[in-house]
């Protein structure tokens, strides 16, 4: 996973990072001032990157995006509203957009993200504001419920990631609508164990299915859980 402090990748299993950041334990009084640091710490970094992708936290090439990215549209089976939370500049939003058309299916694109300069870019690249919200998933109320809902597990700090998930599943997605949940790991991990839907199995979830991404060489570094509410 990245670090949010200092994007540096580091392996799913460690609880600090060597920069200082904390993965896990942290304290509920701690939990906004933990939101906080990562907010800063990604529009420092993102908005003024020179390639969409990587103002949506993607580094290397565009097909290096897609090979590890277009796992979130295969849960997508039909028409719907599509929420991703953590949208960023909402770059992934408009290649879902694009992704779903080549199955022949059109999909209404949300997005959340807590950064009011990610969310400006967002509005500005899909031509809305009414759609793209600024707020933090953990205590933001939806306007509405959505068939998609894509998020990652990275977004809360490990010790609440759990109640997280059962959150977004009892609020924001639709009766039969589906959570998808993805992971972008790294070369360094030991890519053996440690996936999302071994994670969410442990906390007591029921996946219903997993798709997978790939480097160029072959290598699954992202893997995308779904659940059903």
């Amino acid at each position: 996973m990245q670090c949010p402090q200092c994007l540096q990748q580091v392996m799913e299993s460690m609880k600090q990072c060597q920069c200082g950041f904390v993965f896990d334990d942290v304290a509920l009084a701690d939990l906004q001032d933990w939101f906080a640091e990562v907010k800063r710490t990604l529009e420092t970094a993102y908005v003024g990157l020179p390639a969409a992708w990587q103002q949506s936290g993607k580094s290397g090439s565009f097909e290096d995006w897609t090979r590890l990215r277009i796992a979130n549209i295969a849960p997508v089976q039909q028409p719907g509203t599509y929420l991703d939370i953590g949208c960023a500049n909402g770059y992934l939003l408009e290649c879902l957009v694009a992704w779903a058309k080549l199955k022949g299916i059109e999909i209404i694109p949300y997005g959340l993200d807590y950064s009011i300069q990610l969310v400006a870019l967002a509005q500005q690249r899909l031509h809305t504001s009414h759609k793209i919200y600024v707020g933090n998933a953990w205590d933001w109320t939806p306007p509405q419920d959505f068939d998609y809902v894509r998020t990652e597990l990275d977004y809360v700090p490990r010790n609440y990631r759990k109640p997280f998930v059962e959150r977004l599943l009892a609020e924001f997605v639709a009766q039969d609508g589906r959570l998808i949940i993805s992971q972008y790991r790294s070369r360094r991990d030991d890519l053996t164990h440690g996936w999302v839907d071994q994670e969410l199995e442990g906390y007591g979830f029921r996946v219903i299915e997993t798709h997978s991404g790939y480097s160029g060489g072959g290598l699954e570094l992202c893997r995308v859980a779904v659940l059903e509410s």
